[in-house]
């Protein structure tokens, strides 16, 4: 029981903590907006009551501002401050007999307070010199974007998925048949097709001079997939009833986002990528092959 209750004693804690931060944070970020909004103020530009330097700044005893906004510098302050300091990459100082009836916010640097300063809001110091600090800020960064890239992706797929379809409608024709009975045999097809062009790429890639015919290769793929995909959004867009008796760029649309969605899915949307990929290429190599197959027998026939 004792072990069990100081676990629990040190979890709330943790939470508290993470709460404390997290409220620190968003402190600090209305007080960003704070000193923008003083800083768009029209009362700005007509006074010289707010300074903004990108260099070592100091306020002598006498001076009195509205802000103070130093970036990639040091800041010192004698003076009287009525709104806000801001220092971003740089230390900040209050010298003895400041005033400063604002909030102070100092990103990457720290804050020195000597005796007899006065500083009448909130002081929040966030110090980016942490090296788990900017782990975690690169790692948010990175994530955020490759969620915008993933984003972006599936917007583009859906629009180019729809026009194809749209524009293409009567070109792109296969047998239904062989999606509802054959899906096991053409995602074999797509996966040994897969490895034969991505051998063959490798093959030209050593070549060099053979590089552009690569990209034919790739290019190969791509319009297969997106053929496979508008083929596979149709069907499943007509599996929905409100869609039926609607115009067919909504089907499409509506079977492109599920399929979208799907893709989306962490861990598992790779996978389905992947099936899809190959299915969409055996559903080509098949019906290439059929066609050819047709033409050969209308030769024999003639």
């Amino acid at each position: 029981m004792v072990r069990l209750s100081s676990v629990t004693n040190q979890t709330s804690r943790r939470v508290r903590g993470f709460i404390l931060k997290g409220r620190r944070i968003i402190i600090s970020f209305i007080t960003v907006m704070i000193v923008s909004m003083a800083i768009f103020n029209t009362a700005f530009a007509k006074e010289p009551k707010n300074i903004i330097h990108n260099k070592q700044t100091v306020i002598p005893k006498n001076q009195q501002l509205e802000n103070v906004i130093v970036l990639g510098d040091d800041a010192v302050i004698s003076g009287k401050v009525k709104t806000a300091v801001v220092v971003i990459n740089g230390n900040l100082t209050v010298k003895k007999g400041a005033d400063i009836r604002g909030s102070v916010f100092v990103l990457g640097g720290k804050v020195s307070q000597e005796k007899g300063a006065k500083i009448t809001e909130h002081v929040i110091n966030v110090n980016l010199n942490n090296e788990t600090l900017h782990s975690l800020i690169f790692a948010g960064t990175i994530i955020l974007t490759l969620w915008f890239m993933r984003l972006a992706v599936s917007l583009i797929l859906i629009v180019l998925t729809v026009l194809v379809g749209v524009l293409m409608r009567k070109r792109i024709s296969i047998d239904s048949k062989s999606v509802y009975f054959t899906p096991g045999k053409l995602i074999l097809t797509g996966f040994m097709g897969t490895i034969a062009l991505s051998a063959l790429s490798i093959f030209l890639t050593v070549t060099i001079i053979a590089i552009p015919l690569v990209i034919i290769v790739f290019l190969g793929i791509f319009v297969s997939f997106i053929i496979g995909l508008v083929f596979l959004s149709r069907e499943i867009g007509k599996e929905f009833a409100i869609v039926r008796e609607k115009p067919e760029w909504l089907a499409l649309f509506v079977g492109i986002v599920l399929l979208t969605a799907l893709m989306n899915i962490p861990l598992i949307g790779g996978i389905i990528f992947l099936i899809l990929l190959w299915y969409s290429l055996g559903l080509s190599i098949t019906s290439i092959y059929r066609k050819l197959k047709e033409r050969r027998k209308r030769k024999g026939n003639v």
